[in-house]
């Protein structure tokens, strides 16, 4: 089959160039300009994590429908000494709601000093608990609709800044907005800072900036793509803003990878049929890249099919995940994936085709002197030995004492996994400089009554029935404050706000709380949510789920190393050495970050869709190197060589090209780090971390040693799965 993809791409180059040009063309337009519908950044999601079908998702859907009018805005002024000066603090206030009623699509506007009684409960709740501010309660026209809405609320926030005192507007819309923007500012941080660093890096690998510039092509365009995929998809389900950063991250990996292995590959083989001579030119020339493709496609485009196989099944696994979020994450990556592989299999190959001659010529940074020595040391080109051949047999000939040393290792990296705290604070994603940020703090600290409640309570009951629950609501440690209130919505339903004095709004107490309130009795039905018990659902539900994430992972990965490789053995020992790699790249991961180390800030726990995400990602990460590895010694193997040998000329012919890889895409992952989102540093610090130690310790040091204890056991199949393996590998 690959054979058959080469000889179409090498027999019609331009035209497949061409069908990708349209192709990125339309899909940019999309992503960008959306047709009237709005572009992919505007039709991003933002909205808290909830998990369907329970407690928490049923008192979200509930509370977050109240009331009838359109959508509120709260502005807070701050710097204003209501208590010493109430005439001033009317004044500044009348001055405020006369500039905020004045707005087009507002409806009205409400503060303390335009209540029939201010010394009433509902004006008291409008006024700052130290006396030194008020609120504006803006009501939006109910008829807008979402981008009116969306205007309004960027003419209040704009008014707001421009009152004259320390004022800030906050509503739903606005922090989404807020999020939805730090995003975007990441992605084009993220990404000005990875692609120049991954240029010079290929430069140095490939001796050139023309065969560079091949993998960094085919990234732009797999993202790209995948983004206007992704604006398609806003159609069907809700995107998460998330979910681009992410497809960025890994569309960037593997298409690096892929194209670098293909180049390479490409490469190695143009210098097996020159044999050192001088490439022939014309129509000869043309042949010999024509020939050379077809072989590239059919032994790396094979290898980079696998690998993607195996990174999609390892990704889908999050689909059966019940979290939203998970799943439009899980669908992004999966399209970047094999947008990617795509990409490698067809418009690279055709680009090489149409440069044929210049990809072999020596560079001019070749023929500088201080370059040249750096060139031969880390390019890509290689013989059967070298530096990784002679690590694979000081491996072979201690097999053993590489094994404990490197288990010691991963033991040491994985101990933090033990203390491992994972949570889900959607408050913690807005921009930590932003207005919206500084109103929503200043709400939580000095009005109680508007605050976003630590838990929320939903009852079937009326306000009367609710007061045995509350009682006990109230009789917990650290609950300050407890409101009812009916839910105008939903008839014969009351809602229970529950405000506790603690730091962290998902911290254990909060958790604990939670707990003790859904263990509760009532002689009526009731729900308990807020943003801790988002938290503890979202995690049982993601446990829940995780065996079956687990076994497509284990199937996927077994049937497709077993079609590479003929062996069941490589497979199991695949699972259970990147499994193990794993959880030590999880356990450095949190120590990094709960400890603040290496200038990282420093965080209470991981985010709990990071870690899956790091699951998922990670482990098909390393299946890509596991691929790019297994798949050279299984050449070797296959041509009749001795299994150590089969070993040492694959870690020599891929080595290179694994450590090259994990180095660029370090640097890629790392680039995303520069940004100010937390849950973003996580990922990139964590896929970092794990491809450092996947690509070091494990692929060149770990399963050599394991592959030379098993000997021949290492390619041992029942014969009627090696009977299937040779069909299947005539009909491939």
């Amino acid at each position: 089959m690959f054979t058959r993809i080469g000889l179409a791409v090498s027999r019609h180059p331009v035209a497949v160039i061409v069908v990708w040009a349209l192709l990125l063309a339309v899909m940019t337009g999309l992503a960008f300009q959306g047709l009237g519908a709005g572009g992919l950044f505007d039709r991003l999601a933002s909205a808290e994590a909830t998990t369907p079908d329970t407690d928490s998702h049923i008192v979200y859907s509930m509370t977050r429908t109240d009331g009838t009018g359109g959508e509120s805005i709260t502005v807070v002024v701050s710097g204003i000494d209501v208590a010493g000066d109430p005439a001033g603090a009317a004044a500044a206030a009348s001055a405020v709601r006369g500039d905020l009623a004045g707005l087009d699509g507002v409806a009205s506007v409400t503060d303390a000093f335009t209540t029939p009684d201010p010394a009433s409960q509902q004006a008291r709740a409008l006024l700052s608990a130290d006396g030194d501010g008020f609120v504006e309660l803006v009501e939006l026209d109910e008829e807008l609709d979402d981008r009116a809405s969306q205007a309004v609320n960027d003419r209040v926030a704009e008014t707001a800044r421009g009152a004259g005192a320390d004022a800030h507007a906050v509503s739903a819309t606005l922090i989404s907005d807020s999020i939805t923007g730090l995003v975007e500012k990441d992605l084009v941080r993220g990404e000005s800072v990875s692609l120049p660093v991954a240029l010079v890096l290929l430069v140095i690998v490939f001796g050139g900036l023309l065969a560079a510039g091949l993998p960094l092509i085919g990234a732009i365009v797999s993202i790209l793509t995948g983004m206007g995929a992704l604006w398609c998809l806003t159609f069907v389900i809700d995107i998460n803003s998330f979910t681009l950063n992410v497809i960025s991250i890994i569309g960037l990996a593997l298409s690096i990878d892929y194209g670098l292995l293909l180049v390479s590959r490409y490469r190695e083989e143009m210098a097996a049929r020159l044999a050192g001579a001088e490439p022939p030119r014309g129509a000869a020339m043309g042949g010999l890249v024509w020939q050379v493709v077809v072989r590239t496609v059919a032994t790396a485009g094979r290898t980079v099919s696998f690998s993607a196989l195996t990174i999609a099944c390892s990704i889908a696994g999050l689909f059966v995940m019940r979290s939203p979020v998970l799943r439009t994450i899980a669908a992004g990556a999966v399209v970047v994936t094999l947008l990617a592989v795509t990409c490698t299999l067809t418009l690279v190959p055709a680009v090489i085709t149409l440069l044929g001659r210049r990809l072999v010529r020596p560079s001019a940074l070749s023929r500088m002197p201080g370059v040249r020595r750096v060139l031969a040391a880390v390019g890509d080109s290689s013989s059967d030995d070298g530096v990784f051949s002679r690590l694979s047999r000081r491996v072979v000939a201690h097999p053993w004492a590489v094994m404990v040393v490197i288990v010691a290792l991963l033991a040491v990296m994985a101990a933090p996994v033990g203390s491992l705290r994972v949570r889900s604070n959607f408050t913690e994603y807005m921009p930590a400089d932003s207005d919206v940020r500084a109103g929503y703090e200043v709400v939580q600290d000095d009005y109680p009554a508007l605050a976003t409640p630590t838990i929320s309570v939903v009852e079937q009951t009326d306000t009367a029935g609710a007061a045995g629950l509350v009682r006990d609501i109230s009789a917990l440690d650290r609950v300050s404050h407890v409101a009812v209130s009916d839910l105008p919505d939903h008839e014969g339903m009351v809602r229970v706000d529950v405000l506790m004095d603690v730091d962290d709004p998902v911290g254990d107490e909060a958790v604990d709380a939670v707990a003790r309130i859904r263990a509760m009795t009532a002689d009526h039905p009731f729900w308990v949510g807020g943003a801790a018990a988002q938290q503890t659902d979202f995690t049982n539900a993601m446990l829940d789920r995780a065996p079956w994430s687990a076994l497509i992972i284990v199937v996927a990965v077994f049937v497709l190393l077993f079609c590479m490789t003929g062996s069941l053995v490589l497979p199991l020992k695949a699972l259970v050495i990147n499994s193990f790699s794993l959880v030590a790249s999880l356990g450095a991961t949190s120590w990094f970050f709960e400890g603040g180390h290496l200038g990282l800030p420093q965080t209470p726990g991981l985010q709990t869709f990071i870690v899956a995400c790091l699951a998922a990602f990670g482990f098909g990460l390393a299946m890509d190197y596991e691929v790019f590895l297994l798949a050279r010694i299984s050449e070797y193997w296959q041509a009749g060589h001795e299994n150590d040998e089969a070993v040492a000329r694959g870690l020599q012919r891929s080595g290179r090209i694994i450590t090259s890889a994990a180095a660029i895409i370090i640097a890629v992952f790392l680039g995303f780090v520069s940004g100010e989102m937390i849950a973003i540093k996580q990922i990139g610090v964590g896929l970092a971390i794990m491809v450092a130690a996947d690509a070091t310790l494990v692929r060149l040091l770990l399963v050599p040693a394991t592959m030379t204890v098993l000997g021949q056991w290492n390619w041992w199949a029942p014969r009627p799965l090696a009977g299937l393996h040779a069909r299947l590998g005539r009909q491939g």
